[in-house]
């Protein structure tokens, strides 16, 4: 059964210019008029791959409560790769990060001298291979119970990844 990814590839690998600008809790961390303008279009990139992080998480919830479990782990996958290319950018000051990072990338986006990334990265490799079963069959494959915990864990993650982030971003 083939598989059709064009909705999908186009919501989760959207560009930059195709984003909105979300000012959140941002603004209050530093004033404008102290950035260069590449300072400003690095941030504001973060910005958006962080709110889309907070989409597809909340996606994935509604999905799952509609027992729509493959798009659940699809939104999965979406929201941490996000929440690793907001990361990437973070560290690298690259507005274009790569469409796709290896797991040596992401490893050395997710580990810190104080929290070891080893786990965090096998789980974001497991859910990216999870989410890209080409023949999904629901009822064998995945249980509701099991989702919920892959659910769980994608939402500690991303808390901990985000608070890393908005913790490097008033360091600064």
């Amino acid at each position: 059964m083939a598989r059709n990814w064009s909705i999908t590839e186009a919501h989760c690998n959207h560009q930059e210019d195709s984003t909105p600008r979300f000012q959140g809790s941002y603004d209050s961390i530093e004033s404008v008029s102290r950035r260069s303008p590449d300072d400003y279009i690095v941030r504001n990139t973060i910005m958006d791959y962080h709110q889309h992080t907070k989409y597809h998480i909340k996606l994935a919830n509604i999905m799952h409560s509609h027992n729509q479990f493959q798009a659940c782990l699809i939104l999965c996958d979406c929201a941490l790769a996000s929440m690793v290319k907001a990361l990437y950018i973070q560290k690298y000051h690259v507005v274009h990060p790569s469409k796709e990072l290896t797991m040596n990338e992401i490893l050395n986006i997710v580990h810190t001298d104080t929290v070891p990334g080893l786990d965090i990265a096998l789980f974001i490799g497991t859910i990216q291979h999870m989410s890209s079963i080409e023949e999904f069959n629901q009822d064998r494959t995945l249980k509701p119970n099991n989702i919920k915990k892959l659910l769980q864990r994608t939402e500690e993650i991303l808390e901990e990844l985000e608070n890393r982030l908005i913790n490097d971003i008033e360091l600064k």
